[in-house]
């Protein structure tokens, strides 16, 4: 298995995986701050995920914030998660992150265990959002 950035043949393969995942269709749009990663396993995409740049104005650091994570339900089990997970920490590693956040839906309990097993730590919060269009 290999993970690497987003490439845009690989947009037809990704969109299906986050209909299944999520319900809807990807955008067709690209942001230079939001780097997309997929898992591939023979010359097949199986696995996407998006690490958004982001930056603490007040502390002036930079850090990192992690969207859409999905897999293939064909071929969950198999670490892929793991492995994209593991890929983009290092990646912000060595790209000056300070941490990394996401949030994660209370019913994705796999991906909940996915998430402690690469050390992030669930946090004492409500997330708020106001739909403005």
């Amino acid at each position: 298995m290999e993970v690497r950035k987003y490439k845009r043949e690989d947009y037809e393969r990704v969109n299906e995986i986050i209909i299944e995942a999520f319900g809807y269709p990807k955008s067709d749009t690209s942001d230079d701050r939001a780097i997309e990663f997929v898992a591939v396993i023979d010359d097949v995409v199986v696995g996407y995920l998006i690490l958004n740049e982001m930056i603490d104005i007040i502390k002036n650091k930079k850090f990192y914030h992690i969207d859409y994570v999905c897999v293939d339900s064909k071929y969950r089990g198999q670490k892929i998660g793991k492995n994209m997970m593991n890929y983009v920490i290092d990646f912000a590693k060595e790209n000056g992150g300070s941490k990394i956040e996401l949030t994660s839906n209370p019913t994705r309990v796999a991906a909940h265990k996915l998430y402690e097993s690469c050390g992030f730590v669930k946090r004492d919060t409500d997330v708020f959002r106001k739909e403005l269009l």
